[in-house]
């Protein structure tokens, strides 16, 4: 479904990715895991064509993203990012839901601008999709007028309004308080349990462990190791991986001060 292959990416003369190598098959949930900072982000927006990248290549069911070293891509550039875009939806850390919109004109906008679906088409979807995340009594409000988990639930449903095959979650829960990350995980988990193929890149180390098929540890923009989560969590081969977990787990156990 994703193959990626000897990705190159640098911001300015600052390097980034030096030859990363990925491949998700058809129905997989990959979680991406690592220090902040470790080009998790810049990995899944590279996928999405949102950063262009300097070497390597890029496939998204059949449609190849190439190397685009210059702000402004050609024609055959933009066109093969707007395929991609049709086959996979993002999800972000903060939102992105147009603020002057109800929750319904924020799920139907790019379904009738994008798929040219009629407004009744596109609402029966939307009203659908509310359901599913359990946010169909908000489809008037405004996203000032929701919760942060509320606010995500709806950015998942407006991506899911693009019927894609594949779904890209970028820490799509760092931006909530705690009691609202339960909410969001668990429209997530319904996503992978209906084999939604799911490339997520997050903190949440136990949603992880359950939800993932393949975890991808990332440190200083390299894929450090990849294994099943067993393998991972329990005996990760590489020291960056284990002393990673031992942070990030050993600062989760601690009480509430």
């Amino acid at each position: 479904m994703i193959s990626v292959r000897g990705l190159h990416k640098s911001f300015g003369k600052q390097p980034l990715f030096r030859g990363i190598d990925l491949e998700i098959t058809k129905g997989e949930v990959v979680a991406c895991i690592g220090p902040s900072g470790s080009g998790k982000s810049t990995f899944l927006r590279c996928i999405n064509g949102l950063e262009p990248f300097q070497q390597g290549e890029i496939v998204v069911g059949g449609v190849e993203l190439h190397s685009l070293n210059r702000e402004k891509p050609g024609r055959a550039d933009r066109e093969a990012i707007r395929k991609v875009r049709l086959k996979v939806g993002m999800v972000f850390q903060q939102f992105n839901l147009f603020p002057h919109m109800t929750v319904l004109d924020n799920i139907i906008e790019a379904p009738t601008r994008v798929l040219r679906l009629s407004r009744n088409d596109a609402t029966q979807r939307a009203v659908g999709l509310l359901r599913r995340v359990n946010l169909e009594r908000k489809i008037d409000s405004h996203p000032s007028e929701l919760s942060g988990g509320e606010q995500q639930r709806v950015a998942i449903a407006r991506a899911l309004a693009m019927k894609p095959e594949a779904m890209l979650f970028d820490e799509p829960t760092s931006s909530l308080d705690p009691e609202m990350v339960g909410e969001v995980l668990s429209v997530i988990q319904g996503l992978v349990e209906e084999g939604m193929t799911t490339l997520i890149a997050t903190h949440e180390m136990d949603f992880a462990r359950e939800a993932a098929d393949r975890i991808v540890v990332f440190d200083q923009g390299e894929i450090v190791e990849t294994g099943t989560p067993e393998e991972i969590f329990r005996h990760p081969k590489k020291d960056r991986t284990l002393m990673f977990l031992r942070r990030v787990l050993r600062r989760n156990a601690l009480p509430p001060g």
